[in-house]
């Protein structure tokens, strides 16, 4: 095996940790809102839960996936987009899906990892 392939395999177990941490963050947020709110929404809990995993998944990112600084803005425009595709799919299975609720938002976010690291590998942090 080449240096630059074991490199990259590392590297990319990296993302997933990070991106598993992130990931849990976001939907204990969202399941934390859920058990706390009379009348929840999905679309506010996933903001709440977006916004504290944004900062899990940048640091983390930052420091221990690409270990150098990146830039924040570009890593928020990556986010921000992933976030996009994520509502959007949110958004298609509370209307036409019949998912509503915490499960529902669990779906939409398990979607978006793979563009994020693609993003973030090749225009973030090179």
């Amino acid at each position: 095996m080449s240096n630059s392939f074991v490199k990259h395999f590392w590297q990319l177990n990296r993302f997933a940790i990070v991106g598993l941490l992130a990931t849990a963050v976001h939907l204990s947020i969202v399941r934390l809102y859920f058990f706390q709110m009379a009348h929840p929404s999905e679309y506010m809990a996933n903001i709440l839960g977006f916004s504290v995993a944004f900062l899990v998944s940048y640091f983390g990112h930052r420091h221990f996936t690409f270990a150098q600084k990146g830039s924040f803005f570009k890593f928020l425009a990556v986010s921000l987009f992933g976030f996009l595709i994520n509502n959007l799919i949110l958004v298609t299975l509370l209307q036409t899906a019949h998912v509503k609720g915490w499960i529902a938002v669990t779906i939409s976010t398990l979607c978006v990892p793979i563009i994020t690291f693609i993003l973030s590998k090749f225009w973030v942090f090179k």
